[in-house]
């Protein structure tokens, strides 16, 4: 009887542990990939009601209308795409990876123009571009922002050679929860830096310009415009923030939220996209890292390790 009672226990653990961990390992997919507690949020709370964004979306981009014309094209040689800037004087996409550092030139399609590798650099995060060849990376380890420009000959930029700006907030940065968007505002000289998570946070930098062309601190101010992210949902993270001339307005990117949100500049929502495949029939946009807006209002997003998406406003 022992016997029969010892295999009998046996036989049980050998029935609950592998189950166990294939319901542990379908939570993991479910949440990691699907981001299933941001649906759960969702349903439980509900989101704005489609009239209350459409009063609001002749004041701006009116993101729910765009349409995806390129879904998940692979950016070939890319394997940790991080951010993604629009550069009005090149008339291209300008996108960074972290591993190894290097800033890649792209065209509409997500096709690779140029690219420069980043001597020196470190866990390059986030990218924005400063008009007249210069374009800032953030280094989400070392808490800092890296002016640089691109030189006329080579393809490959050392870090000694940049302009650095340290950005140590003291706001619990964690390493892997720094800053993880760049948004620049070039007629007002404004940079938008977003911090992803714990606690999510959005800054703005005043004054690059000066460092930019002559290093001088002199004019520059950090102010802290977190205010600005209170129309996301407490569980959203803050994967990239990029600023819209056009309108004036700002675009919130979370990957965990899987949308990207339209802004003013006094915090009020205006419009909205939802990345998640839920009311478009396409098929999820997993780990969104970068997020960047054309002259024309074309929306393009990337997500790590190497897709690239596009988006057009409607008519467009």
């Amino acid at each position: 009887m022992r016997v029969a009672a010892g295999a009998g226990h046996v036989l049980r653990w050998l029935f609950w542990v592998p189950l166990q961990l294939a319901l542990l390992w379908a939570l993991y997919v479910a949440v990691r990939y699907h981001h299933a507690e941001h649906r759960l949020y969702v349903w439980l709370r509900g989101e704005p009601d489609a009239p209350a964004w459409s009063a609001r979306a002749g004041r701006g981009l009116d993101l729910a209308a765009y349409r995806m014309d390129i879904a998940g094209r692979r950016i070939a040689g890319a394997e940790n795409l991080s951010g993604l800037a629009w550069d009005a004087q090149r008339d291209q996409l300008v996108a960074v990876l972290n591993r190894p550092a290097t800033l890649l030139l792209l065209d509409r399609e997500g096709a690779v123009q140029a690219r420069h590798r980043l001597r020196g650099f470190a866990d390059t995060e986030a990218v924005a571009a400063l008009g007249d060849g210069w374009y800032v990376v953030s280094e989400e380890g070392r808490a800092q922002l890296a002016l640089f420009r691109l030189p006329a000959e080579g393809n490959e930029v050392a870090h000694a050679q940049a302009v650095v700006l340290n950005l140590d907030l003291a706001d619990g940065h964690d390493g892997n929860a720094g800053f993880e968007g760049l948004g620049y505002d070039a007629a007002g000289d404004v940079l938008y830096v977003a911090k992803e998570h714990s606690p999510t946070r959005l800054y703005e930098v005043r004054g690059l310009a000066a460092l930019r062309d002559h290093g001088a601190l002199r004019g520059l101010s950090i102010r802290d415009r977190s205010e600005l992210l209170a129309p996301m949902r407490p569980s959203d993270d803050l994967s990239s923030v990029e600023f819209d001339p056009r309108s004036g307005h700002l675009l919130l990117l979370s990957d965990e939220g899987q949308r990207v949100m339209e802004v003013t500049r006094d915090g009020v929502a205006v419009s909205q996209r939802l990345l998640d495949g839920s009311r478009t029939g396409e098929p999820p946009l997993a780990q969104a890292e970068g997020a960047a807006i054309d002259g024309h209002g074309t929306l393009y997003v990337v997500s790590e390790p190497d897709r690239f998406y596009r988006l057009r406003p409607a008519g467009g």
